[in-house]
């Protein structure tokens, strides 16, 4: 009896590494629910930050995961809410990037909401066995009524520390302060920003799609 214990328990330990390492596989399916700002609105699609995403990804690794583009303009966090269950379902991604706020704060959500929607969503991901990282949007000044854009922050950084999520505080860093780099409407991103973006981007997504 006590061989078969030390036969199991050695079995057990050799099997530890490869149980690890599938654990830490790079994500194979990576599922993106956005607003306006990653869906391409109004330039080419392959000017856009995501689709540039994609290419770099070609170029870094020899197995890129697939990023699905479930972004839209005008999506809010009420509506990936209800969205997302169908999405996960239909695609099994192996990890899920919500950039997602700018409209709820817009609208005047508050902090509490904001809060309570963006948890609930990093939960349904994970949920379904994602791994969950976010990128936030800054509200530049001349936008932000009513003090939206810091109650936006605040919940970015409080849901980031308590649910121990990847975070990005701004995907327009760079962007939103230079006239050049945006549209007629002095909000959505050029095509020629899309890079700008991606840089932003990068050294937080990297690690969390190739590593």
């Amino acid at each position: 009896m006590r061989l078969i214990k030390i036969l199991f328990a050695t079995l057990l330990i050799a099997s530890l590494p490869v149980t690890m390492a599938l654990a830490a596989a790079p994500p194979r399916t990576v599922l993106l629910v956005g607003d306006s700002l990653s869906s391409a609105h109004r330039i080419p699609v392959e000017s856009g930050w995501v689709q540039r995403l994609q290419d770099r990804l070609k170029l870094a690794s020899a197995t890129p995961p697939v990023i699905i583009n479930a972004s839209r303009a005008g999506k809010s966090m009420a509506d990936a809410l209800a969205e997302l269950p169908g999405l996960l379902a239909a695609h099994h991604p192996d990890a899920v990037i919500l950039e997602l706020g700018g409209n709820d704060a817009f609208l005047g959500a508050s902090e509490a909401q904001l809060h309570r929607d963006l948890v609930r969503l990093i939960d349904m991901a994970r949920d379904a066995g994602a791994r969950v990282a976010v990128l936030g949007f800054e509200i530049p000044p001349k936008l932000d009524h009513a003090h939206c854009g810091a109650r936006l922050s605040a919940v970015y950084r409080q849901v980031a520390g308590e649910q121990n999520v990847v975070l990005l505080p701004s995907l327009m860093a760079g962007v939103s302060d230079q006239p050049s780099l945006l549209l007629d409407d002095g909000v959505h991103p050029t095509a020629a920003a899309g890079e700008r973006m991606l840089d932003n981007a990068w050294s937080t997504l990297k690690p969390f799609l190739l590593d």
